[in-house]
Formats: structure tokens, sequence, C-alpha cells
């Protein structure tokens, strides 16, 4: 077996899907790299087995996969918003005591557009705690962390992903247009997001945005909080440690 020819075979459909921009057919690839038909589906296969591309079965195309968008988050982290976020993120869990998180909006995200992701993080040092991945994709729309980004995007597209709200990643449940439309109108009009078991179970999430001042949000700062730990009384504390910080870093710029 020719394993050399086959890893730069299969990096070379990777790059020849990057930069498609969209979807692809095994032709496309077999054309692009001058290779026969059958090699080019069994490449996108052996991609497709590892995560790195996903097949649309009803149009039989093919498009890169969520572990592909993870590990080059991966590769670019030290070079995006995210580090700059990292000092906040360990003041507010000092300060707090609870795991803090930056979420990055990701309006041209390839899998699906308008998503969102934890990009940072600062682990609380409790043992009760949640295990938070990073660079996963989840729909804008969904927790408090997406929900304080959505809030403030503008109208047009606020109201087109009312039209068709997308199921929470947790629960499956796919809110209403008029529920979300309400907790958008909630979260513009108290200036923060707050949510309860939507990304993770027995969970409280309190977001605010970050980049107002350019009138389309960069991603938000958030707090996950058990709720067996979360006292109701602490939430303008929390809401005004994040606000804090998230003004500052709203004015931030990337060297």
């Amino acid at each position: 077996m020719d394993t050399g020819g086959t890893v730069a075979r299969t990096l070379a459909v990777l790059t020849v899907m990057a930069e498609a921009g969209g979807s692809v057919g095994v032709t496309d690839v077999a054309t692009a790299l001058g290779l026969p038909t059958s090699t080019s589906h069994r490449l996108l296969d052996l991609l497709r087995g590892a995560g790195f591309v996903e097949r649309d079965a009803t149009q039989r195309r093919y498009r890169l996969g969520l572990q592909f968008l993870r590990v080059a988050s991966l590769v670019t982290q030290n070079t995006s918003f995210a580090s700059l976020c990292q000092p906040a993120l360990d003041r507010l869990t000092a300060e707090t005591g609870e795991t803090s998180m930056f979420c990055e909006y990701l309006p041209d995200h390839p899998a699906d557009r308008h998503m969102a992701a934890y990009t940072a993080k600062c682990d609380s040092p409790h043992s009760l705690r949640y295990r938070i991945a990073l660079f996963e994709p989840a729909p804008v729309e969904c927790g408090a962390s997406g929900l304080a980004i959505l809030a403030f995007l503008p109208p047009s597209l606020r109201a087109s992903l009312c039209a068709a709200p997308r199921p929470s990643p947790l629960t499956g449940r796919r809110p209403s247009g008029r529920t979300l439309a309400e907790l958008i109108e909630s979260t513009r009009r108290k200036g923060f997001a707050f949510s309860s078991g939507e990304k993770l179970p027995d969970s409280v999430g309190i977001a605010v945005p970050i980049g107002l001042a350019e009138e389309r949000p960069v991603g938000s700062l958030t707090l996950t909080i058990p709720l067996a730990r979360f006292v109701r009384s602490k939430l303008k504390g929390y809401v005004a440690l994040l606000s804090e910080e998230a003004r500052s870093l709203s004015t931030a710029r990337i060297s």
C-alpha cells in the first residue's frame, strides 16, 4: 500500500474542499486532482470515517466535517480574538469560582451558517463542574452564550433565524419562532442572556455580548454554573462582572 501517496492525496482532497468554499462532488475532486473517480471516492470515504468530511446523502456531495473544523480552530487559536479573552476569563473565574468561556460567533461556518463555538475557557476550581469542549459549533440561537450574540445581530438576520429555529444540541427540541423572538427581545431589554439546561444538563448559563460598538457582536462572555450551586441573588453581580470585562474587550484589537 502506498501510504505516503494516500496521505498526500487525502491532504490534497481537503485543500480542494477548503478552496471550494462549499460542498463538492466526487467528480469535482477527481477533476481537480486528476484522479480516477473511484480513487476520489475512496479518499473521501476515508476522510468521512475520520470525521474530517461529511456527506449529504440527498445531494451526494461532500463538505468539510466538524473534526476538520475543530483541528483548524485549534491551529489558529493563538492568533484569534480568543487569545485576547483569556485574561478576562481568568479574572471572571477567580472572582466567581465558576467556569467562564468566550463563545465566538461563526457567521460563515462551512457546515452551517450562523453558528457559535466556545474557543476559550477557564475552568472552575470546584470539584462539581462541567467539562466544556472547545471548538464544537452549535446554532447561534442555542443557549445563553449564543442568544447573547443573536439578540444584537441585525434585525433581518434575527427574523430569518426566528422563522426556522434549529434544535438544541442537548435536548434536540426546537423552539417555536415566537418563543425565540420573545427570548431575543428579553435579552435585548436586559442586556444579558440567561438559560437553564440548554447546552449542558442541570446548568445555568449567563452571557453578555462583546462588540456592540460595531453593531455585530464578535462573540459573548459566559458563566456556566451547576444548578445546585446557582444562587439567584448573585445574578446581578455576575452580570456586572461579565459586562465590565465585555466592555474592555469590545475595544481590543488583535496585533
